[in-house]
Formats: C-alpha cells, sequence, structure tokens
C-alpha cells in the first residue's frame, strides 16, 4: 500500500488531496482500500520521512 501511494503522488506530481480527515469513500476511489489501511501506510510514510501530511493532502518531501 505504501508503494502504491508514493507511485500515485509521484504520478500526480508530488501532491494528492488525501489526508487524515479525507472521506472512506474518496480513499476508496482513489487507492481500493479502507480509510484505516490509509492511514497506516501515510503513518509509516511519515514516519519515514517520504511524507509530509496537511490537513488537506499529502505531500512527498523533497530529496535531496
Amino acid at each position: 500500500m505504501s508503494e502504491q501511494i508514493v507511485a500515485a503522488l509521484e504520478a500526480a506530481g508530488g501532491e494528492l488531496p488525501l489526508g487524515d480527515k479525507s472521506s472512506p469513500e474518496a480513499i476508496f476511489a482513489t487507492f481500493r482500500c479502507s480509510k484505516n489501511a490509509f492511514k497506516q501506510a501515510i503513518g509509516g510514510l511519515y514516519k519515514e520521512r517520504r511524507i509530509v501530511i496537511d490537513k488537506q493532502s499529502i505531500r512527498l518531501t523533497p530529496q535531496d
């Protein structure tokens, strides 16, 4: 799931309009997974410092 999110972020130019507060329907429509699975995946990416989580979006962190 994490790599699917990273691939979607890269394809979208580094930002997606989904975050912790997104509806389960929007998350399922984009990734075909539950909101819980999505939140676990973005939480892991956040801990790895691969993404930034904003109120209404997630973004890839700049790579050095």
